[in-house]
Formats: structure tokens, sequence, C-alpha cells
């Protein structure tokens, strides 16, 4: 067990290997590779990568539009949390501006926290949003609105009525394995910071829920451990039942030790086989984890 290589990553884990979404990939990745480092698209990107996402609703149940002054202040709050969350990782301290994913020398960003300089015209009625791209008349950025808006509310000329959630995205360079455990470190910095902010009432207008590469591998993994509980319960049940029923009317034929020795013997050779897996460099899968309830 001393050289256990633990493995939680569902596409290796759930996907065939020879799979022909895989070999796609490839040769979509041959003609189009993202570069994180300096050319990065979103429209290029074909694995997760390493990137931080957050989903805004509004928290009052009168009014979930979030085209709101006050909820646009509180986004920007939001942003900035995200960007300044200060990350530990081999010996260097860093935040999302220095491990960011680049186009050139400027960070990937929501564009739609632009929408900051036009949502007091907005919110009053003066200026009107079309769907599905509009022009931002002050920064000029091209807002493509599906990107960032969910359930939008439109009407029959296109003109966004209300808005009830909204998504932004943080991107990290993983163009390497070192690129890849920093943008690791700073996903756990950023569910952190998003997660304490959150719970601990810094916003009073949105709610927001977070997600990052890594939630999925966990939220397995944990479901996964549920059955760690039932451990105790169940080696008590197999050694109750196979002493029961090694147990006879007749004193001399009955052999309750052996039944008690039967599952010492199917825990030992359990044991040794799973170490020796190990010590092989098999990975260790957490589905293993049922053995117990097999045997």
């Amino acid at each position: 067990f001393q050289q256990i290589k633990y493995e939680i990553d569902p596409e290796y884990l759930f996907s065939p290997i020879r799979g022909e979404g895989k070999s796609e990939r490839a040769i979509v990745e041959s003609y189009f590779k993202v570069n994180y480092t300096h050319r990065f698209n979103v429209g290029r990107i074909t694995r997760p990568g390493r990137f931080g996402r957050v989903i805004v609703i509004s928290k009052d149940e009168h009014n979930k539009n979030l085209l709101r002054s006050e909820v646009w202040q509180e986004l920007r709050l939001l942003d900035g949390i995200i960007q300044n969350a200060t990350v530990q990782y081999d010996g260097e301290t860093f935040t999302y501006r220095e491990a960011c994913a680049r186009w050139e020398n400027e960070c990937f960003t929501n564009d739609i926290l632009n929408l900051d300089k036009i949502i007091d015209e907005v919110e009053a009625g003066d200026l009107n949003l079309t769907f599905p791209v509009m022009f931002n008349p002050v920064t000029w950025d091209a807002h493509v609105f599906p990107v960032f808006f969910g359930g939008t509310e439109v009407s029959e000329e296109n003109l966004i009525v209300s808005v009830p959630s909204l998504q932004l995205v943080y991107f990290v360079t993983a163009d390497s394995k070192r690129q890849d455990a920093r943008g690791a470190a700073w996903e756990e910095a950023f569910l952190e910071a998003v997660g304490y902010a959150e719970n601990n009432g810094v916003f009073k207008y949105i709610s927001v829920a977070r997600f990052a590469s890594r939630t999925l591998d966990h939220e397995l993994e944990r479901n996964t451990r549920t059955v760690v509980p039932y451990f105790s319960s169940t080696f008590v049940l197999m050694i109750v039942f196979s002493v029961v029923t090694c147990m006879m009317g007749d004193v001399v034929r009955s052999k309750p030790w052996l039944g008690m020795m039967g599952n010492v013997s199917a825990v030992m050779a359990t044991s040794a086989a799973f170490g020796l897996a190990m010590y092989l460099g098999i990975e260790f899968i957490g589905i293993n984890l049922a053995a117990p309830f097999l045997m």
C-alpha cells in the first residue's frame, strides 16, 4: 500500500480507451491546439483544462431579474474576490492574474461585466439590450448574451426583458504539468473564496453557485466514500452469518471457529491481492471500496 496510485479522473475511468470521441478530439487538436499561455480561445477548447465557474441568481424572490445596478455592483465584487484570491503552491504565491489564460498579454475576461457602464440606463428603460448580440456603446465590447445569460426572457422585437441567471467563467493556464498543478491549486482557492463569501453573507442581492474542473471528480469520489461507514457492520454481519452457518446441533461436528477463520482468510487474501496490485503500479479506484460487500 506504500505505492498506491489513486485515480479519480472520470474520463479515464468511464470512457473507452480507443473511443471515437478521443480519436476525433486528437484530430481536432492536431489542427486547432489550445494555447492557454499566449493564444487562448474558448472556441478551441477540447478538454476541461483548469477553470472556475460561477452561476449567479437573484436572492429576491419577488424580482428574479438580474438587470439591476445593485446586482451588477455585487457581480463586480464577486469578480474582485475571485481575481484576488491568493494561492500558495510550491513556495510560490500568486493570484488569478498571474495564472490566467491569455490572449497575448491580456487575461481572459468576462466582458459581460462591462454592462455596469450602462446598467443604470438599462434599468431605467432608456437603453435596450438586443438579443443575442449587442455592442456596448461605452466600451464597444460585443456582448454575446447567450454565453453568459441563462433563461433569458426576450420580447418579440428581440429585446431582453429579464435575465434570471448569469454565469462567469475563469480559465487558467494548463499547457504543462506544472501549470496544471498550479491550476488545480488555484481551483481550490477559488472554491474556498467563493464559498466563504456565499456562506458568510457577503452578497445581499445575489446567490452564487460554484463549479471547477475538479468538482465532478470530487463529487464522484465523495459519493463512493459514502459506503465506508458501512464497512464495520458489513464485517460483523459476515462473521455472524459464517459462524451461524457453521454451527450444528452436534457439538463435535459444529465448527463456529472455522466460519470466523474463513472470514479472516478472505480478508488476508483480498488485502494481499490489492497490495500486490498497488505495488506493481496498478491504479486504485474508488469503486474498489465495494469489495467488502462482494466477499
